[in-house]
């Protein structure tokens, strides 16, 4: 009897399978042979027409029908606006820099450049955060400024180049603050004397002199420190700080 029962399992089984192989198989969707001018003019009609990501298909296949074609290559820059235009920039930038490879010394590139820098200036975190998209959009702005000094976007990159230092000066006022705020002064002045080196020219730094003449103080340091806070008085005579300064003063006479 168990014989018989484990002889139907094995028929229907097998029937199954029979079955199941000799059902038509579901077609693969194959895509149409276009030109490559086909697939670039489709594609940049789907950028314009802010259909990302048809417009990131179209021209992904003219590579893949047309490898090595003249709109292969153009397509990078598309690209690069295609992904730039969903915010996701590390794509983006590597789609221009390999346009910028092969087109070195056009208008477009000088295009592909300035995007490349705005991509790493989009990409910039809050000033508690690390900054190297900040830094990288530094020098990408500074690499435009110096390989195109006519380009027709200098004025919007020098006010981008300050936002950026802004950043880069509240990040390092954010790290001297933690180690004043420990009690670690030697840590603070280290970072304070950097400061002082490479922020002088900013116009927003009286708290940054506030902390060296209270770390100097506190080192022990004291004509050091009275020399920035008279500094502090002279360009920021209306600061909070100077009145901190003063309160720490009489509390160590105490």
């Amino acid at each position: 009897m168990k014989k018989t029962i484990f002889t139907y399992i094995a028929i229907a089984l097998i029937v199954f399978f029979v079955s199941a192989c000799s059902a038509p198989k579901e077609l693969v969707k194959t895509e149409l042979e276009k030109s490559a001018y086909e697939w670039y003019n489709e594609g940049v009609q789907y950028y314009i027409n802010h259909n990302y990501k048809e417009a990131e298909h179209s021209l992904l296949m003219i590579n893949q029908q047309h490898p090595g074609s003249i709109y292969s290559k153009k397509a990078h820059l598309i690209l690069g606006d295609v992904y730039y235009s969903e915010e996701d920039y590390l794509l983006s930038i590597d789609e221009y820099k390999k346009f910028i490879e092969l087109y070195p010394d056009t208008n477009d590139a000088m295009f592909a450049q300035y995007k490349i820098a705005m991509s790493y200036y989009k990409m910039m975190n809050g000033y508690r955060l690390d900054q190297t998209p900040t830094k990288n959009a530094i020098k990408n702005f500074l690499v435009l400024l110096d390989k195109y000094p006519d380009n027709p976007y200098k004025d919007e990159v020098y006010n981008y180049l300050t936002e950026c230092a802004k950043q880069l000066y509240q990040h390092q006022l954010f790290i001297t603050r933690f180690y004043y705020d420990l009690g670690r002064y030697r840590a603070a002045q280290i970072e304070l004397d950097y400061m002082a080196k490479h922020f002088s020219d900013l116009n927003f730094n009286d708290e940054m002199l506030y902390l060296l003449a209270s770390s100097y103080y506190h080192l022990g340091k004291k004509q050091g420190a009275m020399d920035f806070f008279n500094e502090l008085k002279k360009k920021y005579p209306n600061s909070k700080y100077i009145v901190l300064f003063y309160k720490e003063l009489e509390k160590k006479s105490k």
